[in-house]
């Protein structure tokens, strides 16, 4: 058995359905089955959902949160304050750990979206949105919006509002009454859907070194699908270097 200081794994997904009451059995269940996994402690390992970047943030701060669960928005808007390392990737349900997010608005839309709204749930992050879509005007506002499908039916309807899609969202788009109205302006390059990342150091290499494999090791865990399904992750795989560094150098390209 490794010994483990006791550690907080943050879970922060804005945009995202539930808060971090209703992710309590959720996340308990996650971190009992990544401390068996890892054959840690009982109670060296906990984990927490926060449904806003403002409250991620705030429990960030906290000296036990040394994990950082994210979708890659988040990670990049705040490597640097936080001094993140990400370590894993994590793969969404149904997804992979890559992901394309594709800009889209009503059929007729005009050449340029001088004047447009684009939304998305990755708007708290307006670099982020940006350097997924990089040939957007200056002009546009940028909002953060969890009401993707009523924005692409207004989109549809011919208002002046274009949609970022993440993977997942973009996948459905097909399936929609309207998406014959809908037309798609640009893609990104392929990014990671979201990292596990350690915190301002607070996680040792040896404290690493024996988590990694458990996160590893959780897809192959029948009892741990449960918990797996609770974070809507499939598992978690090794880090695609060469997609971040991309995708890191698009978001500092961003303006």
């Amino acid at each position: 058995m490794i010994a483990l200081a006791a550690a907080t794994l943050v879970v922060c997904a804005p945009g995202f359905p539930g808060s971090s009451s209703e992710a309590r059995p959720a996340m308990e269940a996650f971190a009992r089955s990544l401390a068996g996994a890892g054959h840690l402690p009982a109670g060296s390992l906990s984990a927490v959902y926060e449904e806003s970047e403002a409250g991620g943030l705030r429990r960030l701060a906290q000296q036990d949160a040394a994990l950082l669960l994210a979708p890659l928005p988040f990670f990049l808007e705040h490597e640097r304050e936080l001094r993140l390392v990400a370590h894993l990737s994590a793969v969404p349900r149904g997804g992979e750990a890559l992901e394309r997010w594709t800009l889209v608005a009503a059929k007729d839309h005009p050449a340029s979206l001088d004047g447009y709204t684009v939304q998305s749930s990755a708007g708290y992050s307006k670099r982020f949105v940006r350097a997924a879509a990089p040939g957007l005007p200056r002009q546009v506002e940028i909002q953060a919006s969890a009401a993707v499908l009523s924005a692409l039916r207004r989109a549809a309807d011919g208002e002046k509002v274009a949609v970022l899609l993440d993977g997942a969202q973009a996948a459905a788009l097909g399936t929609l009454p309207f998406a014959s109205s809908l037309a798609v302006i640009g893609t990104s390059i392929p990014m990671p859907v979201a990292v596990v990342a350690t915190v301002a150091k607070r996680m040792d290499e040896k404290g690493w070194k024996a988590l990694e494999p458990a996160f590893r090791r959780l897809a192959d865990d029948p009892a741990a699908r449960e918990a797996l399904d609770g974070v809507r992750m499939a598992g978690f795989v090794p880090l695609d270097h060469a997609a971040l560094t991309a995708a890191r150098a698009a978001w500092r390209r961003a303006q």
